[in-house]
């Protein structure tokens, strides 16, 4: 009974290690997309077409 208490306990803290990992994939995605739009910003400021 205690190994499957340690089993259960593994897979709860693996399922919140991968729930963290995605959420920092995510912002860290979030982080460049808004990178790359304020190049585009930038260089679209620079040429004289920004909105």
């Amino acid at each position: 009974m205690k190994f499957n208490t340690v089993g259960i306990q593994y897979n709860q803290k693996s399922r919140s290690v991968n729930a963290q990992a995605r959420l920092l994939m995510s912002q860290s995605r979030q982080k460049q997309q808004n990178r790359q739009k304020s190049m585009l910003h930038r260089a679209a400021s620079e040429v004289g077409i920004d909105e």
